[in-house]
């Protein structure tokens, strides 16, 4: 039986209503260098069918106009901008609320960093490099998930696992691995220094999201939101930015008064405003009435009716 996994990239998933036990082991010589026969072989295919080589995409991006100057030049000023966030707040002695618009700043600058090179990041994935080290990602990840008590490995082959990559099994086993093979933190966001700032000083919930001094979420602004990002009053009904109540899906809620005609008067057909119905005074409760005991006749008395 093979060795039980003592590796501590283990993990648990519910695979057809089952909780499933998994881990990842780090690759050993032998599958390093198949996942190195893996790269090479797909390099030669990527290479045959006309990839091209990591070397000439940057010309081709500039020539087909997808990377220009300007972009390069912004790319640039966003790097220089995080990078003086990063000091400014490792360096301290600034007001807190002044350090607290740096950092948010600075997750503003990462998200349009990230933006602008997503096409350049897709692109260079499907170079000839960029198929390779995907074929060698792939034949490490189906070779080194196994069952976590038996240590019996879960795919049969690079196939098995790509034939099943949109599951939560080879999602998972897929992120981890790239923590694990890169130095990636699974909560890489809140390691970042603008992020780390902001828990610290409790400006951030525990996902990331802006909060007030009561813990409450706001937006940018520091306008009170509920976990859609809608404005809510105190209440917590939500509103616009200029305190009008709205309904759930945004529209107004206004009572609509009639339209008006060149005159002024009413348009026909549009209903006119109703007033408030006034309350009508309460009809007094009267008391249950008094039940009447009938009168018992004597003799004498009815002989006399008699007569």
């Amino acid at each position: 039986m093979p060795e039980k996994s003592k590796n501590k990239n283990s993990f648990t998933v519910e695979v057809d209503g089952k909780k499933v036990d998994l881990a990842l082991k780090r690759p050993n010589s032998q599958q390093s260098r198949k996942a190195q026969l893996e790269y090479n072989k797909a390099f030669a295919e990527a290479i045959k069918s006309g990839a091209l080589l990591k070397a000439k995409l940057n010309n081709v991006l500039i020539e087909q106009g997808i990377w220009t100057d300007e972009r390069q030049a912004r790319y640039d000023e966003l790097i220089q901008e995080i990078n003086e966030g990063e000091k400014k707040l490792a360096k301290g002695g600034i007001r807190l609320n002044s350090a607290r618009d740096i950092a948010i700043d600075m997750r503003g600058q990462r998200w349009e960093l990230r933006q602008l090179i997503a096409e350049r990041t897709e692109l260079e994935s499907n170079t000839a490099e960029g198929q390779a080290e995907n074929a060698r990602f792939n034949y490490l990840v189906s070779s080194t998930l196994v069952y976590n008590d038996t240590g019996k490995v879960y795919f049969k082959n690079v196939d098995d696992y790509l034939n099943q990559s949109n599951d939560v099994v080879a999602i998972t086993a897929a992120q981890k691995f790239a923590n694990m093979m890169y130095g990636l933190e699974e909560d890489y966001e809140s390691t970042l220094p603008e992020n780390e700032f902001l828990k610290e000083f409790e400006f951030v919930d525990e996902s990331l999201r802006l909060v007030n001094e009561d813990g409450n979420l706001v937006d940018l602004e520091g306008n009170a939101i509920d976990e859609f990002g809608r404005f809510i009053d105190n209440d917590g009904n939500p509103i616009d930015k200029e305190g009008d109540k709205v309904s759930d899906d945004g529209k107004y809620s206004f009572q609509r008064a009639p339209f008006l005609d060149d005159s002024g008067e009413p348009i026909a057909g549009e209903p006119e405003e109703e007033p408030e119905p006034e309350e009508k005074p309460k009809p007094k409760r009267r008391g249950r009435p008094k039940k009447v005991q009938a009168k018992e006749t004597t003799t004498a008395e009815a002989e006399e009716a008699d007569a």
